[in-house]
């Protein structure tokens, strides 16, 4: 039976570090390679691994990147599983405030994942460049049983000040998460490199849901995605993964096939 994947892309940031090209639009929303824009990347890798139900949460400066989704990524009307539907901040929080961060935008939106009733969700960035078959980390998620699974390529320790770092033990489970930490500790097994998250997730949706509500009572403060998805995880159910590009995805990741453009 074919696993119902509800994916959802983060695509709200400011993009303050790509100043003066996000003067006017969202991070996703910038141009690349001339007709594109960045968020074709995360979008083309969804429907080439077969998933069609897809939320773009979206909130500062995004009437570009709502125009570009309108215009270049659209099925029709025939399935209703299968779409691709711009979100909004709604303010469903309590204190009816923006989105804080990129965890505070899922918790924000978890009524969309119920509603959708998924059997797995897959969360990624869409400010990333990179082709990615999501079939290759979804059964390695099914396979290792676990509740939550983030994405993480190895990189050299001398960056680990550079990325959020994933902890993890020789089986691959996560212990904890290290953001922005020269002194992360290393892969097991080698020491002159950490695994550092690429900031994607895969879980099904009622882990999903009881993430982000232990994040809620536990860190309101804390929003980036990969520290709540980790060390707020009650300790009784942390079955959390990591899974390596090096050993489950391609060493080198070219422009996606698909791309929808404007």
């Amino acid at each position: 039976m074919r696993v119902r994947v509800l994916g959802i892309v983060l695509a709200g940031g400011k993009g303050t570090r790509l100043y003066p090209l996000t003067k006017e639009r969202a991070k996703p929303a910038v141009p690349f390679g001339g007709k594109y824009r960045i968020i074709d990347f995360v979008l083309s890798n969804f429907i080439n691994s077969g998933i069609y139900s897809i939320y773009v949460l979206t909130q500062f400066r995004s009437q570009s990147l709502l125009q570009h989704l309108s215009e270049g990524w659209q099925f029709g009307t025939l399935l209703k599983s299968q779409f691709i539907i711009p979100v909004p901040a709604q303010m469903r929080s309590p204190g009816e405030t923006w989105y804080q961060g990129t965890a505070d935008a899922i918790y924000q939106n978890m009524n969309l994942v119920e509603q959708a009733d998924p059997d797995a969700v897959a969360i990624f960035g869409g400010d990333h460049i990179y082709r990615m078959n999501l079939n290759n980390m979804l059964d390695f998620h099914l396979d290792k049983g676990a509740e939550v699974t983030v994405a993480a390529i190895p990189v050299h320790k001398r960056h680990a000040s550079e990325f959020g770092v994933i902890e993890a033990n020789e089986d691959g489970r996560i212990l904890a998460f290290h953001e922005k930490n020269p002194t992360a500790p290393t892969i097991p097994g080698d020491d002159t490199r950490v695994y550092a998250s690429m900031g994607t997730t895969s879980s099904p949706p009622a882990a999903c849901c009881a993430c982000w509500q232990t994040m809620r009572r536990r860190k309101p403060a804390a929003t980036i995605l990969g520290a709540i998805s980790c060390p707020s995880w009650p300790a009784k159910r942390r079955s959390t993964r990591t899974i390596s590009r090096t050993t489950a995805f391609p060493a080198n990741l070219p422009i996606p096939s698909h791309t929808g453009a404007t």
